[in-house]
């Protein structure tokens, strides 16, 4: 494939997400975080329970970064810290109740607007565009 077409993926990728931008409900607390923030908070609704150094690999920071944008998420109420059992040092975070509902509703409201945009192609379609998504995530 050449310069051409991944200009065309690219400036494809940033037109579906504008559409997708457009339709979202951007007055939702998920929607307010920088999308540090944010990504944070899939990190660790997807894991469940995240080691601090996770973290800062995650989102490629320091350490002292990423305590940093913690405290900024559980002061808003959104995580949670707690020591390692067998280590006092070791920082674990897990959502709060607050933020699982903000990660909750986020999720729906992603699954409703992809929803909508996804009928447009056919079922065959959507299980290739999973199958390439997953592909490039890896």
């Amino acid at each position: 494939m050449g310069t051409n077409s991944n200009e065309k993926i690219v400036s494809l990728f940033f037109t579906v997400s504008r559409s997708l931008k457009q339709k979202m409900d951007l007055s939702s607390p998920f929607f307010q975080l920088p999308l540090a923030h944010a990504e944070t908070l899939r990190l660790i609704r997807e894991k469940k329970r995240v080691p601090m150094k996770q973290v800062a690999d995650f989102l490629a920071i320091t350490p002292p970064s990423a305590t940093a944008l913690i405290g900024h998420l559980a002061k808003a109420g959104y995580v949670q810290r707690t020591s390692g059992k067998n280590d006092r040092r070791a920082v674990y975070l897990s959502l709060t109740k607050k933020g699982a509902s903000v990660m909750q509703k986020a999720v729906l409201d992603h699954c409703k607007v992809f929803s909508k945009l996804l009928d447009k192609i056919s079922d065959k379609e959507h299980l290739e565009l999973l199958n390439i998504l997953t592909k490039l995530a890896k």
